[in-house]
């Protein structure tokens, strides 16, 4: 075990090792996911406070990916149309992008490395899931998370020069899915997302149904580099979404039209 590597786990161990909270605006309206009086204007008012997000709310439901034909100019009115549950998710979401911060040059570009990839998963995910039962704007979550672990790392690394890029680069890859689990647990996420970061990489993982962590494995493997992809037909998530190896980009090609709608969209452009 490496430095950093081990420096984490004694970190871990002492419960010491600092791990990311929640953005306001995302804590606020997991609270409030709880009150069974909930309403359009109590969660505007909420997502209100962060006008980054809001404003992104605004152009994900002005734009093809919800096929609404009516302009919406006000957060009210797009919560009334899109849904409680679908706006508040997706809120949460979009407000995790100022965790993926750091002060060092080196550490920005592996926070921004992540955080794209991350994105590009959860699009993903958002599509498959409109391809399932499951729900979307929860897939997008669950793909946006899934390498939430990464943080405290970089966090760790970036707050001393005695680590190296290689180091580092081996933490991430070994640690992440440990941290991962123990922060979306700390923020009481349910199992079905808080589970995946110890999962996704469990290509022979066995459900009796589709879920949100096949999502993550599927789109992880489509997302990730060349040379760290699994063989399609050794990824047992693969049946259970109906695709089959053989014929995978074929697959892939049928939904790039909405995979690039969600990308366009789910951009984060909006300066904080």
């Amino acid at each position: 075990m490496n430095k950093l590597a081990s420096d984490i786990m004694k970190a871990v161990e002492s419960n010491t090792l600092k791990l990311p909270t929640l953005p306001e605006v995302a804590l606020r309206i997991r609270q409030s996911e709880k009150d069974p009086n909930l309403d359009v204007l109590g969660l505007a008012r909420i997502i209100e406070h962060d006008p980054a997000t809001t404003a992104h709310l605004l152009r994900i439901a002005n734009s093809p990916l919800v096929r609404r034909e009516v302009k919406v100019a006000d957060l009210s009115k797009a919560i009334s149309l899109l849904g409680i549950n679908y706006c508040g998710k997706l809120a949460i979401s979009l407000s995790t992008r100022q965790l993926f911060n750091s002060k060092k040059p080196e550490s920005i570009k592996k926070m921004r490395q992540v955080w794209q990839q991350s994105l590009e998963v959860a699009c993903l995910c958002y599509v498959l899931a409109n391809k399932t039962k499951l729900v979307p704007e929860e897939a997008f979550l669950a793909g946006l998370l899934h390498k939430i672990g990464c943080l405290p790392i970089i966090a760790l690394a970036d707050g001393s020069d005695r680590y190296s890029q290689e180091e580092l680069e081996i933490a991430l890859t070994d640690i992440h899915p440990m941290l991962g689990e123990s922060i979306l647990t700390k923020w009481q996420f349910p199992r079905t997302i808080s589970d995946i970061p110890l999962s996704y990489q469990n290509n022979n993982r066995y459900v009796s149904r589709i879920d949100l962590c096949d999502l993550v494995t599927i789109a992880n493997n489509r997302v990730c580099p060349a040379e760290q992809q699994i063989p399609w037909k050794d990824i047992s998530a693969l049946d259970r979404l109906g695709w089959h190896s053989a014929s995978i980009e074929e697959s892939f090609n049928h939904i790039q039209i909405e995979l690039d709608i969600a990308h366009d969209v789910f951009e984060y452009r909006v300066s904080a």
